[in-house]
Formats: C-alpha cells, structure tokens, sequence
C-alpha cells in the first residue's frame, strides 16, 4: 500500500542536504541577507565546530528567521527542524525533503522527531531549533519549553545560540508588508559537550533563555533605528491589539494609516516609523506595543478564571489532505461544519457533515495553543494531527481565542505555566505599563 504524504515525511531516513542544493540555497541566502542588511557577530569562530555534532538554538521573532539564522551559521549540513504543517505545501515538499528537514509536532510529545535528531548528532552533524515553536506575536519572547533543557543535556553536543536584533520590526506578525530596517545576528558558543556534563536541566534552561530573550520594541528605544516600508508601522495591528487601554472595550480598535483609534470611546495613538506610539490622546496608552500585547493577557487569564467564560465561534474544522499535494484551500479536509466553543474545560466542536452529526472534544491538557494563523484562521495540534479551525467570518479577531487558550492550558500542566511566567510578566496585574 501506497504511503501518504505525512508517513513519508515522518518514517524516511533522515540523510544529511543535498550538498548541491544546499549550495544554492545558501547563494541565494546570502543574496537575500545582503538585500536585507543583515548584520552577523560571533563569540566563536564559526569554522571551529566543523564536523563536530552541533546544535543551533535560534529566537524566532521573524517569519523569515531562518533565512538569517541558516546562512550565519556557516553549517551546510544542517538538518532543520521544522513544523509538520510548514513542509506538507505543494512546492516545498520535495525541496524540503532534500534539504533533511525534520518534521515536528509542535508543543507534541514526538519521539519519531526525537530519534531523527539523535541520529543527526550520532554521525557529526548539525541540529537547528527553534525553540519558542512559533513566531512572536509582539516581538518578544515566547515561553520555551523546559523539555528542551532534558534534550540538550542527552545531547551531548556543542550548542549554539542566535538571538535577532530588529527583525520583527522588519517583518513582525501583523502583517505581510516588509519593512527597510537594520537587523543583526548573534551567534554565541553557549556550550560544549563538557560544560553540559557538570551542568543541571535547570543550569541549562537558565542560561538558554537569558541568551535567547529578546524584545525589538525596547531594543529600538535605545536603538532608534527607522522601519518604513510600503504600508504604515501600524497596518493590520489589529489582528494582535484588541482592547482599548481606556474603556477597556474589546474588538472596537481599528486603523487608519498610522493611526490605532477606539470607535468607541475616541483613543487614539499613532505608531511612527520607530514602533514608538506617540501623540496619545489618552495617558493611559501603554509604553509599547509589546506591553499593550502583554496586558491584555493578563486580562484573558483573569477572565477565563470566571465560572461564566465561553467563546464561541460558527467555523469548519479541517486536518490536511495527505494523499498528494494540493494550493491552499484546496489542501484542507473538512471534518465537521458548526461551531467551536472554548471554555476551562478545553475546546469542543458540535457539527454535520453530509447531513450528519460530527462532534469533536479536545482536552485543555493537551491542548497547548489555538495559535492565530496569519492567513487568518486558527491552528492547533492535538494528539499529533495537525488542525485548522477556518471562521466564518473572514474579518473575526482572532487573537483572543489564542490568548485564552494558552492560558486555560497552564491551568493544568504547572511546567508550561513556569516558562510562561519566565516570558509574559504576570506580575504587573492588570497595569498595561
């Protein structure tokens, strides 16, 4: 029986690049890092960890970070990990496979990604991660999971980190437009084989995220450095910025150029070409964009502890298509056509297909993030499948759902709230300064 899509990309022998298609993609990255001024520092000299079993931890602020992060690494073979979803695309398979990508369920027990990079560090090889999971929603970083400290202990291996500077103000997660702006690199030696011998889980977890944190919107205060591109700093802010800091109404912010205004209440704010939100008609506008972000978190976790808290939402529930390779929307399967509801008790889906009830549950410990699609929809991985939650309303802010799921999840796993705690600044309340 033939195999689909998603076997053979999961069950292959995980083989080093392709050295020739490896060479054109790094020509190509290095013209792209060129264009882009891209800026690279090393504590190390790059050359030295040659032939020897390497792993690259990279900040993921960027949806082009592995554009950065690859080509300053100076490693051609290697072998990315990188989310299922991203690699089962028509025109990225095959390329993908060729170049060793590893296939990984994102915030999933995966022991099948788990043997592939062992494997890859046994024969001398290179490993990059992006530890976060997923691209900043406002430019700072996200939790890492603790589990990544128990694998870089087993590692045995060098291990490398690159955090960026800037690069979400080029490209950050609200909009497709690229931005003309500086961005550097830093690659640090943070360990070698040796020092992780006579170091804890914990050493270890502590010291990747001091060296991985980064925030573009407090960098650029002391930075100042112009991001102007064809569309204001401020266009499509809302698909992140949902409740206005003055009358605290949700979904009543919109924009016009560069200005975030409540229809509302009047606030309003204009974002220039620093990311600096200036000229607010209110004091109470937070300091940053980040900080806004931040603060309507805490005011999710605050809400989704109430006994009345529900969202709900008219959607169709989707997986991909796996037996060949289809253009978007054509990819997905529909499962179920009716409504999602979230609460404390994890997210459910009550619908038809074919005229006939099809009903899905989804237990919040498991469920680690109803993440906000930049297509606009809702994805999330559940027992190691891939799901999309595609609304009705093409317009609906999402943001919402993917904050209050987060943070019903760390009601129930006690080391995500941790490596949540670590990153999202739970204890200035409800300030949004």
């Amino acid at each position: 029986m033939k195999k689909d899509l998603k076997a053979k990309l999961i069950n292959r022998k995980i083989k080093k690049p392709n050295p020739i298609l490896m060479g054109v993609l790094s020509l190509a990255l290095g013209f792209l890092n060129k264009k882009y001024k891209v800026k690279f520092d090393y504590d190390y000299k790059p050359k030295s960890l040659k032939g020897k079993p390497t792993i690259l931890l990279a900040s993921h602020s960027s949806r082009l970070e592995f554009i950065y992060m690859m080509h300053g690494f100076k490693r051609k073979d290697i072998n990315m990990v990188v989310g299922y979803q991203n690699i089962i695309k028509k025109g990225l398979y095959g390329v993908m496979l060729s170049l060793g990508i590893i296939s990984k369920y994102l915030y999933q027990p995966d022991v099948t990604c788990l043997m592939h990079m062992f494997k890859v560090l046994k024969r001398n090889g290179a490993l990059g991660l992006f530890p976060e999971g997923i691209q900043s929603t406002s430019g700072s970083t996200h939790p890492i999971n603790p589990a990544t400290a128990q694998f870089i202990k087993r590692s045995k291996a060098n291990v490398v980190v690159a955090t960026s500077k800037g690069a979400y103000l080029a490209t950050n997660r609200y909009s497709s437009d690229r931005k003309k702006g500086p961005i550097s690199i830093s690659y640090s030696l943070l360990f070698t084989p040796e020092q992780l011998e006579n170091l804890s889980e914990k050493e270890i977890y502590d010291m990747i995220l001091q060296k991985i944190k980064y925030n573009d919107f407090a960098y650029n205060k002391v930075a100042r450095n112009k991001y102007i591109g064809k569309k204001p700093n401020a266009y499509g802010i809302d698909k992140i910025l949902f409740v206005c800091p003055e009358c605290k109404k949700e979904h009543s912010l919109e924009v016009e150029r560069d200005i975030i205004k409540c229809n509302h209440c009047g606030f309003s704010v204009r974002v220039n070409e620093y990311y600096d939100l200036v000229d607010a008609t209110k004091p109470s506008c937070p300091l940053d964009i980040d900080q806004w972000y931040k603060w309507q978190r805490r005011l999710v976790a605050k809400e989704i502890n109430s006994d009345g808290f529900e969202m709900t939402m008219n959607a169709k529930l989707c997986v991909l298509k796996t037996d060949k390779l289809r253009k978007s929307p054509k990819d997905r399967r529909v499962l179920s056509v009716g409504q999602a509801k979230l609460t404390k008790n994890g997210l459910s889906f009550k619908g038809l297909l074919d005229g006939k009830q099809v009903d899905f549950e989804f237990k919040p410990q498991n469920l680690y993030s109803l993440t906000c699609s930049t297509k606009g929809f809702l994805e999330f991985y559940y027992d190691n499948e891939y799901y999309m939650l595609i609304p009705d309303d093409a317009c609906q802010t999402l943001i919402k759902w993917t904050l209050a799921s987060e943070e019903i999840n760390t009601l129930y796993n006690a080391k995500w709230r941790q490596a949540c705690e670590d990153v999202f600044e739970y204890d200035k309340g409800e300030s949004n300064e």
